[in-house]
Parts: structure tokens; C-alpha cells; sequence
């Protein structure tokens, strides 16, 4: 069987996840390997709309097609990715959706110590109703889905070999995003990013890497002008391996967002970043993930302070079965809001998979979340059950 995780909780937004199949591919000659793929699944959903009350429950039927592409030039490794996924919903048509994503990447050892990579992120995706622009809107049937799109550029270049002292990474990002639907409310969220920054890395031991990264962010929004800033990161802490059985990274600090202008008060406080993975056996990994970073409003206030953590377990019983578990929490402050909101999410998953050979996975899973909020129209309750298989080559 596959390692296999069940998408660690949405809300969260830190993954743990992995592919439930993990593909041979085809091997195109010349290094190049085309790895294809199609996942099928039903879902039922007991509050599409994420309401507070008179809950409007539907099935979903999706199907997922991929194709990626790699290939290892030696030196240079290239890789690409494209992904379709199309959704339809049995209560309301208007919520169906069509989703793409294409992942373009280089990484190039220019010499024994210095890399270059590069990146390329086009992404259409969608929020459904209930959710991004029209959260804790009492009637969702005047509104359509809110349809937009995400460019990413981004490159990073290291100097220093893994086993010197020391190495550096510096890093430009690029980010962009803009809505085609709903252009009265979403119009204010449309924004662009830039971000820049710098991690040095110092040898401590042969396992172990102590890490200082400096972290600059500005923000200009096309309509919002109240909230174009910056925001200014400073993070230590390390990375390590041990024996195989625990790899992780921690980084602690501070984080301070500025506004170029005075309606919105300047924002500063503690921030982490912590991806910790501990495997007691090759069958058995436990994964913990926990954030603290700035997100941007969908809703009230300058921007969202979010704290994010999420513990995921999966255990393979043979080559045919495993059982993942996760649980997350999400606390959401709105800061800079009118009313002060406050949000706590908490969801936890239970999934099961069935592999009869390599190319086949079946799976089955519930999902189950919670939000109190500080506002009445920010609570709810929901339940997902999913049913899917999943084919790669």
C-alpha cells in the first residue's frame, strides 16, 4: 500500500497531506517521466452554504484528471504540473464549479555551491457561496460563486554546500490575485503581493541547522487603498533529522504590519512557524503542524491574525489498508473590525483506505467542523462524508 493521509483539515490551511497513490509513471526516455492520474469521489455535505441556521445539506460529484511531467537533467530538475477538477452539486446547479491549476518548476545546481530554483503557480479556482465575499450572507441565492484567479511567480538562489558551516537563501515572490464573479463585493479584495527575504542556515551538527530568516511582504490592494502596507517578519529556530525517525522545523518571532495609511492601526506580535514529523515505525507517521502568520480579509477589518495548529496520524495495518486521524484548531482575529470579531474553528477527520493493487486506492472519510464566532452569522456546523477512488499510473 501506499502511504496515504487524509487531506489534513481545509481550514487550517497548513497541509500535511500527501497523494493517496504514489505512481511509477511513464518513462518517456532521456530522464523524462509523464505521471498521469484521475481521482472520482461523492461527497455529502450537510451545510454547503456554511449557514448558522435552516442548514441546506447536497451531494457533490467530482472527478480530478492530472498530469504531471518530470524530468531529471542531471543538474537541473524540471518538473510540471496540471490538475482539472470539476464539481457538481445535486441541490442547486449554480454552485457547480471548474477548477485548474498549473505548476511549473526548475531547480538548477548551478555549481557545488550555489542553486537556483524558479517557479511558476497559475491557479482558477473558486469560494463557494457561504464562503469569501458572501461569509454570513442571509440570502446566498442572489450571488454566484466567487470565481478567481492566482498568478505566482517566484525564484530563490542558495550559496553554500549542504555540509558547509553555512549557507544563505535569498527569495523573491510574486503574487496576484483577481475575481471574475461577483465584481461589486469582490472587487475591494482583489490585491497583489511581493514578497522578499532572506534564511540563513548554520551548521550545529551533522542532523541539525540553526536557522535566522528575514521576511519583508507588501500588499497594495486595487480598490481598498485603506489596506496597502507591508508587513515585516523576523524568525530563528532550527531544523533537524534524527535517525530517520523525527524531521522538523521550528521558527519563532515576530511579525509587525503596517498600513500606509492612518485608518488602520499598525499590528504587531508573536509568530511561529512549526512543521514536525515523527515516525516510530515505517508503517506509523505522526505529523504536527502549528502557525501563527497574517492572512488576508475576506470580510471585516484590515486583515486576519490567524493561529493555526493540526496533528495528523496515519497508520498502514498491511499493504491493503491504513486509518488516518486528524484534528485541527484555527482562531481567526479580524483585526482592525468594526465589531471586534473573533472566530474558533475546530474540525477532525477520520479516513480509510483500501489499496487491492499499486494503481488503485479506495477511500472513505468524515470530516466534521465547528466555528463560534463573535458574530452570529460566523457560526456553524458541518459534516462531510467522502467516498472516492482514485487511479494513477
Amino acid at each position: 500500500m501506499k502511504a496515504w493521509q487524509l487531506s489534513l483539515i481545509a481550514v487550517t490551511t497548513a497541509s500535511t497531506s500527501v497523494y493517496a497513490v504514489q505512481p511509477q509513471g511513464v518513462h518517456l526516455g532521456s530522464g523524462v517521466t509523464m505521471l498521469p492520474g484521475v481521482e472520482i469521489g461523492i461527497s455529502s455535505d450537510s451545510n454547503i452554504y456554511l449557514s448558522a441556521s435552516d442548514e441546506t445539506s447536497s451531494r457533490l460529484t467530482f472527478i480530478r484528471p492530472s498530469l504531471g511531467l518530470v524530468a531529471d537533467l542531471g543538474t537541473t530538475q524540471l518538473n510540471a504540473y496540471y490538475q482539472l477538477e470539476s464539481g457538481a452539486y445535486a441541490e442547486d446547479s449554480d454552485d457547480n464549479y471548474l477548477d485548474q491549476l498549473f505548476v511549473l518548476g526548475a531547480d538548477l545546481e548551478v555549481t557545488s555551491k550555489q542553486a537556483l530554483g524558479l517557479d511558476l503557480k497559475v491557479k482558477s479556482d473558486h469560494d463557494p457561496r457561504g464562503a469569501g465575499s458572501t461569509q454570513g450572507v442571509d440570502d446566498v441565492s442572489v450571488f454566484d460563486i466567487d470565481e478567481f484567479k492566482e498568478l505566482v511567480l517566484g525564484a530563490d538562489y542558495t550559496y553554500g554546500a549542504n555540509t558547509a558551516f553555512a549557507n544563505v537563501t535569498g527569495y523573491l515572490e510574486s503574487f496576484s490575485k483577481t475575481y471574475s464573479s461577483n465584481k461589486d463585493r469582490t472587487e475591494s479584495l482583489e490585491h497583489d503581493k511581493l514578497k522578499m527575504g532572506a534564511l540563513l542556515a548554520l551548521r550545529v551538527t551533522d542532523a541539525t541547522r540553526a536557522l535566522v530568516e528575514v521576511r519583508n511582504t507588501t500588499l497594495s490592494y486595487s480598490k481598498d487603498n485603506a489596506k496597502d502596507g507591508s508587513e515585516l517578519k523576523f524568525l530563528a529556530g532550527a531544523r533537524w533529522g534524527l535517525a530517520a525517525k523525527t524531521t522538523g522545523e521550528i521558527k519563532l518571532g515576530l511579525s509587525d504590519r503596517k498600513f500606509d495609511k492612518s485608518d488602520n492601526d499598525a499590528d504587531s506580535r508573536f509568530s511561529w512557524e512549526a512543521n514536525v514529523t515523527w515516525s516510530p515505525r515505517s508503517y506509523s507517521i505522526v505529523n504536527f503542524v502549528s502557525s501563527q502568520r497574517s492572512i488576508e480579509s475576506a470580510g471585516d477589518g484590515s486583515h486576519v491574525a490567524a493561529s493555526t495548529i493540526g496533528l495528523g496520524w496515519m497508520h498502514q495495518f498491511s499493504t491493503r489498508f491504513a486509518l488516518e486521524m486528524s484534528l485541527a484548531s484555527l482562531s481567526e482575529e479580524y483585526v482592525n473590525s468594526a465589531d471586534n470579531r473573533d472566530d474558533n474553528t475546530v474540525s477532525y477527520g477520520v479516513g480509510g483506505i483500501f489499496s487491492p493493487n499499486t494503481m488503485f486506492d479506495f477511500k472513505l472519510g468524515l470530516e466534521k467542523t465547528t466555528r463560534s464566532s463573535k458574530i452570529n452569522t460566523g457560526d456553524y456546523d458541518r459534516q462531510v462524508i467522502t467516498l472516492g477512488v482514485e487511479l494513477a499510473i
